[in-house]
């Protein structure tokens, strides 16, 4: 009993100082976001006293200064014009990431349940190809990728940018997919041959329903992988109008006199769109992956 007792004290601890590691930024950033930097750089002054302030997110959505800023000799440097470009780069990391989740699992889904179920000339080869890429380093491929996108005119538009992201996390999906592919019982496709089933009947109407969990963590792992994605972005987005949000946030950050309440109110934002995805997505993607780990 007391061993028992040890181990969920110890189970929780651990499960306590993960959480607090994961969550503590996010919460930080929170609080300082609705906190004047005069409090949050003087220990003399109270939260309690002087109460919480949205005049950042005010600022970043309407281009309101804060009042704090409109007095005789305070200084305007710490309010970046960059935290104005956090609405719409936000939309467009928002778009850029949906587009290559979706991307990723319409293309890498098919892929993975061919190299898990057929065989075919060269599949050891193409295989390793796919999922070896990864390792060449980003800097190696901006320039040809720069270069390859030039000619096709998508320099400064998402849509370079979204067929650079669908081809960075596109070998991981197949991997992963095809692992959980090659696990799904052989007599169901062989029963859905007798029934005069396709190869694509079979990956729709068996392979696909029995992996919407995994395809959901893939496509999942996609989309965190396009948001925070920074080299191709900086280098294919261009004007301002087609930035995603790891450029701005960026630049925002360089800025050695920016507000820290005007810094922690756009980190905040820009995290928001990756807590909503979590928290429409995990508990479906764990819950199925967990019923289907349970054999009976």
């Amino acid at each position: 009993m007391m061993a028992r007792r040890g181990n969920r004290f110890s189970t929780f601890l651990i499960a306590s100082l993960i959480l607090l590691f994961a969550g503590g930024p996010v919460l930080l950033a929170l609080y300082g976001s609705v906190v004047p930097d005069r409090i949050l750089l003087d220990p003399n002054l109270s939260v309690l006293e002087h109460g919480l302030s949205f005049e950042t997110y005010r600022y970043v959505f309407t281009g309101e200064l804060p009042a704090s800023y409109l007095l005789e000799g305070a200084n305007r440097s710490m309010i970046s014009d960059a935290a104005r470009q956090v609405p719409q780069s936000l939309w467009n990391s928002t778009r850029i990431a949906l587009a290559a989740m979706v991307l990723n699992i319409l293309l890498g889904a098919p892929a993975a349940y061919v190299f898990a179920r057929y065989a075919f000339p060269g599949k050891k080869m193409s295989f390793m190809f796919i999922i070896l890429s990864p390792l060449v380093p980003t800097t190696a491929l901006v320039v040809p990728i720069y270069m390859l996108m030039q000619s096709l005119g998508l320099i400064g538009s998402i849509y370079g940018i979204i067929l650079v992201h669908t081809a960075q996390a596109l070998p991981f999906t197949v991997l992963i997919l095809s692992v959980f592919f090659r696990k799904l019982p052989a007599e169901l496709f062989e029963a859905a041959a007798l029934d005069r089933c396709t190869g694509f009947q079979s990956f729709i109407r068996i392979a696909v329903p029995l992996s919407l969990p995994s395809i959901g963590a893939t496509g999942l792992f996609a989309f965190m992988l396009s948001y925070s994605e920074y080299i191709f972005s900086l280098v294919l987005s261009g004007e301002a109008r087609s930035r995603p949000v790891s450029v701005v946030m960026a630049a925002l950050a360089r800025n050695t006199d920016v507000s820290w309440s005007l810094l922690n109110t756009s980190i905040f934002i820009a995290i928001i769109p990756t807590l909503a995805l979590v928290v429409l997505v995990w508990r479906f993607v764990v819950e199925g992956l967990l019923a289907g780990s349970v054999k009976g």
